[in-house]
């Protein structure tokens, strides 16, 4: 159910506002002494709330600040809709198992009532799990029922625009509903006959109901039917998009994104032989070039790694002057790479001034930092004012330089360290303010 969770938060829209003056209150009937939890996130940490149910059954919430984004009881999650200012009236009904209805009034209800609606898809997962040697014709008719109920919950729905969104994101579940049985029943699925029409059905042509994953889940199941025993099930996938999705434009929208989904994932030793067989497939020119850009990236990045020799680099001092890494041999070089409009970088620099502080008289190693800003003025000026005590250095070109994309810097602040030999010891270092990295760098210096 957590799946469908998700999905729900994506497609409704809702944002933590300040000042949310949110109120959900309620009866839990038959209650056992259970509580409520309301979950919300402020920034990227999630936030629970404990709401304790009366003797009565009665219970109330307020929250002057953020909007809860899930409703718990009892091991039962579901997500809710609300706006700032919204008044929420709950009911629910428990049995002995848990759960057993829940009614929502008040503010935003139809929408709520929905989203419960869609929720229970959850629970048909969990009875398909639990039952054996069920048929899918079986299985599709309780699928269809559950969306029947969801679809009269959906017209109930004022908003017109919200509607629409959540129609895609209704008409998108049966098929993972449905697959489902295959994840579930592997050896029956591909046999039952009426799993191979529903899969054989699929448009995959249709966004609306066959996002990536249900394609994939497509494309895999073919895979799989035919017995192909390829070394690299990379290029066999590929190859089975090319024979199953007749429309190219399908085929140019899928292909692009299994690869950039490689080129975000682990080293692949393969990926150029994978890379070429895209383009035989792809015949989108922008997205083939655009994939070129993003593996270009992929290619540098692993080339970038513990154990190689550092690229060398040019940087500008304060005084103007012109240094380059490889002046630095003979010592450890803990690199620090920030911007002066990057927030996360300007948080970490008192921490590389305590760090620099307690290694300063340590001959052992250099600390510098590299600001990649385009205007060196903004940069100098905060150097002054924050009275940095380390080398400072600048590139030319900020984050289009050669260092910037030689290092395969995605993202700022960064910290690297590399040995009196010039070569790399840590290309992704862990930040000055994490817990231990003091004792952990003492510790590269004595065995370096």
């Amino acid at each position: 159910m957590k799946k469908y969770i998700i999905l729900f938060i994506l497609f409704s829209g809702i944002v933590n506002t300040i000042h949310a003056q949110i109120k959900i209150q309620g009866t839990v009937k038959q209650h056992k002494g259970e509580n409520i939890y309301l979950s919300y996130w402020v920034g990227r940490k999630k936030q629970i709330d404990t709401v304790q149910i009366e003797k009565s059954g009665k219970f109330i919430y307020q929250n002057e600040q953020y909007i809860p984004e899930i409703l718990s009881i009892a091991g039962e999650e579901m997500p809710l809709h609300l706006q700032p200012r919204d008044e929420l009236h709950i009911t629910v009904n428990m049995k002995r198992s848990g759960v057993k209805q829940v009614i929502f009034k008040g503010d935003h209800a139809a929408e709520n009532n929905y989203q419960l609606a869609l929720s229970q898809f959850g629970h048909l997962q969990k009875w398909l799990i639990s039952t054996e040697n069920i048929p899918f014709k079986e299985y599709q008719v309780k699928i269809k029922e559950y969306a029947r109920i969801a679809e009269e919950k959906l017209q109930e729905v004022p908003d017109g625009k919200l509607k629409k969104t959540w129609t895609q994101l209704q008409n998108v579940i049966p098929q993972y509903l449905g697959l489902e049985y295959y994840r579930t029943y592997q050896a029956k699925a591909n046999t039952d006959q009426d799993f191979i029409t529903f899969i054989q059905n699929i448009d995959l042509t249709d966004s609306c109901k066959a996002d990536y994953n249900v394609i994939s889940e497509v494309i895999h199941w073919y895979m799989n039917k035919s017995n192909n025993s390829s070394h690299n099930q990379s290029i066999h996938y590929l190859e089975t998009v090319a024979n199953v999705i007749s429309d190219q434009s399908t085929r140019n929208r899928h292909t692009t994104e299994y690869i950039d989904l490689h080129l975000k994932g682990a080293k692949d030793p393969n990926i150029q032989e994978l890379f070429d067989k895209y383009k035989t497939i792809c015949t989108d020119e922008t997205l083939v070039a655009v994939s070129q850009e993003k593996l270009n990236v992929y290619l540098n990045y692993f080339k970038i790694r513990n154990g190689v020799i550092a690229p060398d680099f040019e940087m500008i001092g304060t005084d103007g002057q012109k240094v380059r890494l490889s002046d630095f041999k003979g010592k450890m070089v803990y690199i620090d790479v920030w911007a002066t409009w990057c927030a996360p970088c300007k948080a970490e620099i008192p921490h590389v001034a305590a760090l620099h502080e307690q290694f300063k008289d340590d001959k052992r190693i250099e600390f510098i930092s590299i600001s990649v800003d385009t205007k060196a003025k903004a940069w100098k000026k905060m150097v002054e004012e924050k009275n940095l005590a380390w080398q400072q250095f600048i590139v030319e070109g900020g984050t289009d330089s050669f260092f910037y994309k030689e290092y395969a810097i995605e993202f700022i602040p960064r910290f690297m360290l590399i040995d009196k030999n010039g070569k790399i010891v840590e290309v992704n270092y862990m930040k000055p303010s994490t817990s231990g990295c003091a004792d952990n760098l003492k510790s590269l210096l004595d065995n370096n």
